[in-house]
């Protein structure tokens, strides 16, 4: 006899990943450019030794060292394997049927499949010209708005909020809606200054602020994430999360990458270069570019160009390039390109001008 699923898991569509292949370029996965620091990558060698062990399942030295690194209150930091992992614990503290999760349309699809499986509604919030509507978000939020979920800057699109319109939010928000905001990418910010959300915590708003080490440092393969958060938010958590998903040489390759700040900084200079001329290269070959803030850009597919994402990408791909398609945000003549090395930027480049010569 079959094992019996729950209606709500029945009933909802999977989350959609893009496609992998270690044979091919991969821009579709938002990873980082560049290796992680040589000291991460030792730390983690090194921590390999103990792995017969388990490992600190309060992750007492790594919420330390991000309490020092980032001036924080130790005692307000959740750690987890990745931000993915923080989001299901929240939804399993916050979400039910008859409870519900505001998102944008365009943004990060996950939280929405966690809201779904477990019962919940998911509400839907229309951008403003590929941005988060703010007050469209606080439009949307009811009494039985349990999260608020907002990416920034957002994904797919790249495109960020500025600090006092985010207070703003959580100024209007009720006190029994939950501010998720995902800073994922929030280290490659540079269209306005980059005023940490971590700070709407420390204010007293009832906010939790994700964020990862898969992306400026590199360490996507170890799924390693945190988030700051009041002490309320973290109590409930505790209650549900897994002990010790994060492996010792995760926490130890994350302490190790954040006192290599020169590293970072390097890092994070040469993809804010790598996307400003990789966006002005697109746009000069006739496509249209969402300035964005991660270490992505969104691409659009002009009218006068007679084909779609779809197969565009598929053309790419078959020359040994994976971008990733967004027709499951209804977009169906944009593209994410991710930000990759400087050789796979010049491949893609060599890639496009041939697949759009055809076009």
């Amino acid at each position: 006899m079959p094992f019996t699923v729950r209606r709500a898991v029945r009933d909802m569509a999977a989350y959609v990943s893009g496609e992998s292949s270690r044979d091919m370029i991969q821009l579709g996965f938002n990873e980082s450019a560049f290796p992680p620091s040589p000291q991460a990558i030792e730390a983690a060698r090194r921590a390999c030794r103990e792995i017969r062990r388990y490992n600190d399942e309060n992750y007492t030295g790594l919420k330390r060292a991000l309490a020092d690194h980032h001036g924080l209150d130790e005692d307000r930091i959740i750690c987890g394997a990745g931000s993915m992992d923080i989001m299901r614990d929240l939804a399993a503290c916050c979400l039910e049927p008859g409870r519900s999760l505001v998102t944008g349309r365009l943004s990060y699809a996950f939280p929405g499949v966690l809201a779904r499986a477990a019962g919940a509604d998911v509400r839907l919030v229309e951008d403003s010209s590929f941005t988060h509507d703010i007050d469209a978000f606080i439009d949307a939020v009811t009494d039985r708005c349990a999260i608020l979920y907002i990416a920034n800057p957002n994904n797919p699109t790249g495109t960020l909020v500025g600090v006092d319109a985010m207070r703003h939010l959580a100024e209007a928000l009720p006190d029994h809606v939950l501010l998720l905001i995902d800073a994922a990418y929030a280290d490659y910010v540079t269209s306005r200054p980059a005023a940490s959300p971590d700070a709407l915590v420390d204010e007293g708003y009832n906010a939790a602020v994700l964020h990862t080490f898969s992306k400026v440092h590199g360490l996507a393969g170890l799924r390693t994430g945190w988030a700051y958060a009041g002490r309320h938010v973290v109590e409930a958590v505790a209650k549900v999360r897994l002990p010790s998903v994060l492996s010792a040489p995760a926490m130890a390759a994350a302490i190790a990458s954040l006192a290599d700040t020169a590293y970072t900084a390097d890092v994070v200079q040469q993809t804010r270069a790598l996307r400003e001329k990789t966006g002005a290269r697109l746009a000069g070959l006739g496509l249209d570019v969402t300035p964005g803030d991660g270490n992505f850009l969104m691409v659009g597919l002009p009218q006068s160009v007679a084909m779609d994402a779809e197969t565009l990408y598929q053309r790419v791909k078959a020359r040994g390039v994976l971008l990733r398609r967004l027709a499951n945000f209804g977009l169906g003549r944009h593209v994410r390109i991710t930000i990759g090395p400087p050789d796979d930027m010049a491949a893609l480049d060599r890639v496009l001008v041939e697949v759009l010569a055809d076009a």
